[in-house]
């Protein structure tokens, strides 16, 4: 009989301290998205302001993303080793100074040189927001029991999706009234207020906040969990890598992504020049797609969850995949050949959606397979996936200047079918051997 159960005896106290952990984590990946989206709207100034190719906004956009991938494995190592809590705050805070700066470079350069500035700041991004989600994998792992796993990842996948769907009304609004700099400095006030509150409340693990209880402890540690490990070893990484089914999910992720970042990057240039529609109401409805994922990532992550636990790991990181890229190919057919703008922007709403309730099946496939090397883990999967994105944001550019825009929507189906077929080689039962 527990204290509960006998009378006069108050029950053992339980706190909530990993909603608020959670929240932060919500809001980092919010945030984050903001900032790093801004550039999709604010592309279409930059190009009339200082005549930018196609091409150049290309590189604007890959002078984020190749640092962004390639920092996704040294700075989750860098983080398991620091923690999450001085890591993520290093993140934020180098992510606040390019954005910043990229506002300001106009103000330093003109010419070809402020080109290079533009790039240089949206390097500093990169770098900064590369280490992020492996950094922050290892607390989502740390603070909730396995079986919220998928759920966490999706709620988290769904900020990130919110932040960037916010950022088309708010950037566009912004920047008709008082141009483009001043709305990328607004995007900048938000992370510092986030930058201050994680510093006070968040820590690595659950037994070294002073606020949790030792029954919010007893249910964060219940089930098969593993002790997160604090270590830098590239060794870790070489285990990752050397291991096929994890090699299989990333390809299949690289191969998602190719739809993911044609919404981040190209979807508000494209309302605005293959429909014919306005920067303000590109603003509106570019927002609708990014919305519906939003929604769709927290479902994928839900669903992931109770399917796993009906029919075990193997069926049910798969059925959510192979489900819903199929269906992200059928709506992009429908979104490329409709003379609808309005159709289109619904097809495409349902193309990004299926797109992101395949972010928990992923993530939390890597955290399962990886047990204590979530870190690392999920840094070979967004490294991989990101890949995806430098090759899908060339390819867009490069197809839309030399053959229009329905080649780039072809290619992306193609993409999304095969990274469907790639889930079926995918083993999640095969977990990652333990590093001697």
């Amino acid at each position: 009989m527990t204290s509960a159960d006998r009378p006069g005896v108050p029950a053992a106290p339980t706190t909530h301290v990993r909603g608020l952990i959670f929240l932060w984590l919500f809001l980092a990946a919010f945030i984050c998205y903001l900032q790093r989206s801004t550039l999709a709207v604010v592309a279409v100034p930059l190009t009339h302001e200082f005549g930018f190719t196609k091409w150049q906004i290309a590189w604007l956009f890959n002078a984020f993303l190749i640092p962004y991938t390639v920092f996704q494995i040294p700075g989750g190592l860098f983080g398991q080793r620091v923690g999450a809590r001085y890591g993520t705050l290093a993140c934020i805070a180098l992510s606040l100074t390019g954005t910043a700066a990229f506002a300001l470079a106009p103000a330093l350069a003109a010419g070809t040189l402020v080109f290079v500035l533009f790039c240089v700041a949206r390097f500093l991004v990169g770098v900064a927001q590369g280490p992020l989600f492996p950094i922050n994998a290892g607390l989502v792992q740390a603070w909730f029991p396995p079986r919220r796993w998928g759920l966490m990842n999706g709620l988290q996948v769904m900020g990130l999706s919110l932040g960037a769907a916010a950022t088309p009304p708010l950037v566009s609004q912004l920047m008709s009234v008082h141009g483009w700099q001043f709305a990328v400095y607004v995007t900048c006030v938000p992370g510092l207020v986030l930058a201050l509150l994680w510093w006070w409340h968040v820590r690595d693990t659950p037994r070294e906040h002073g606020a949790v209880a030792p029954a919010e402890i007893a249910l964060i540690e219940s089930g098969q969990r593993p002790a997160v490990a604090r270590s830098f070893e590239w060794r870790q990484v070489r285990r990752v890598l050397g291991d096929r089914n994890i090699l299989l999910l990333t390809l299949c992720y690289l191969l998602q992504n190719y739809v993911f970042y044609f919404f981040m990057n190209w979807s508000f240039t494209y309302l605005v020049e293959s429909r014919g529609l306005t920067i303000l109401q590109s603003g509106g409805l570019a927002t609708i797609p990014l919305a519906t994922g939003a929604v769709c990532a927290g479902l994928g992550g839900y669903f992931c969850d109770a399917i796993c636990a009906r029919i075990g790991p193997r069926w049910g990181f798969r059925i959510i995949p192979m489900i819903a890229l199929p269906l992200a190919a059928l709506l992009l057919l429908v979104a490329m050949r409709t003379p609808s703008a309005y159709v289109a922007v619904a097809a495409l709403a349902g193309v990004f959606g299926c797109a992101q309730m395949t972010e928990a099946p992923s993530w939390a496939a890597a955290f399962w397979m990886a047990r204590d090397r979530a870190s690392a883990a999920t840094g070979v999967l967004n490294a991989g996936g990101n890949v995806g994105g430098i090759i899908g944001t060339f390819l867009v550019g490069f197809l839309v200047t030399n053959y229009g825009w329905a080649a780039a929507f072809s290619t992306g189906i193609g993409f999304a079918l095969a990274s469907a077929a790639g889930w079926l080689l995918v083993d999640t039962e095969r977990r990652v051997a333990e590093t001697p």
